[in-house]
């Protein structure tokens, strides 16, 4: 008796503040973020605003803004970002539709090929592309052998090497949110849209596609905030003509020792992701975009 009364003290006691079970559980979550990310922007940030002499400046802000390379090189960042994030989605939506529409055990078989790329080092992998698309590379071999080349291009240190060695990277976030929502739905929808008169494409466009919305703007989300973060494939499959944002800053503070530039630089990046995560949060709202996530 006295057993089962301590049993409902303690889950009444549970009841009263649920609170504190769910703040202990994201206790060591959230003291990862401050100490690994919230702690270096803020040491940062500071920075940015700072001169050499400890003089509270906007320079480094107006430079960025006016310079015409720091522009290029911002421009080309967003370009290529948003190329990427196009490209991934093109690829990815119908992948991920066929995994859906296709048997149980193939699409486990299929899923853990692209899974398995999680488990490959994107070093690795970026070093592969190296390899592939250089001047002696089979790439090069193969379109001269039948005859589509007279002689081997430079595919290696464009923006088009880049952006291949990103879609293979970043193809398994695009596909994953479309592929689980997808999975979710209903598949007596389609039949009922035919039911009703609809062709297959209607169906799809009218019924399939509106209602993975959440997927796309989830995975559209994850490659693209990467895609402007993207440091060790463009470092090693671009050059100085394709340089993005993040080989900018680790020049400023590691190369010429300008951590304020640098810093502000960085921060310029922040406050383009934070718009960019403030207007997809209007547009479709975290409940909708957490359903694309799990």
């Amino acid at each position: 008796m006295g057993s089962e009364l301590r049993t409902n003290g303690i889950s009444h006691r549970a009841l009263r503040k649920p609170w504190q079970s769910a703040a202990l559980m994201i206790l060591p979550a959230l003291a990862l973020l401050l100490i690994f990310y919230f702690y270096p922007i803020l040491r940062l940030m500071p920075k940015s605003f700072i001169d050499s002499d400890g003089n509270v400046t906007g320079e480094f802000f107006a430079r960025i803004f006016t310079n015409e390379l720091y522009i290029e090189t911002l421009l080309r960042t967003l370009k290529i970002a948003l190329l990427a994030t196009a490209i991934n989605l093109l690829a990815g939506y119908p992948t991920a539709y066929l995994l859906s529409r296709i048997r149980q055990r193939t699409a486990n078989l299929l899923m853990g090929v692209i899974l398995l790329s999680f488990w490959t080092s994107l070093l690795v992998r970026t070093y592969s592309w190296m390899v592939i698309l250089q001047r002696t590379g089979i790439l090069n071999k193969t379109l001269v052998a039948i005859g589509i080349l007279n002689e081997p291009r430079t595919f290696m240190y464009t923006e088009a090497a880049i952006l291949i060695g990103m879609t293979n990277i970043l193809l398994p976030y695009m596909i994953l949110p479309i592929y689980s929502v997808l999975k979710g739905l209903d598949p007596n929808l389609k039949f009922a849209a035919r039911s009703l008169g609809a062709t297959g494409a209607e169906a799809f466009f009218k019924v399939t596609l509106p209602l993975s919305a959440p997927g796309v703007a989830s995975g559209v989300l994850l490659v693209f905030i990467q895609s402007l973060g993207f440091y060790i494939t463009p470092l090693l499959l671009g050059g100085p003509e394709t340089m993005m944002i993040t080989g900018l800053i680790d020049k400023q503070m590691f190369t010429y020792l300008n951590w304020n530039f640098g810093s502000a630089i960085g921060m310029v990046l922040l406050l383009i992701t934070v718009i960019f995560l403030m207007g997809f949060e209007k547009l479709f709202g975290v409940d909708k975009l957490s359903k694309g996530l799990m």
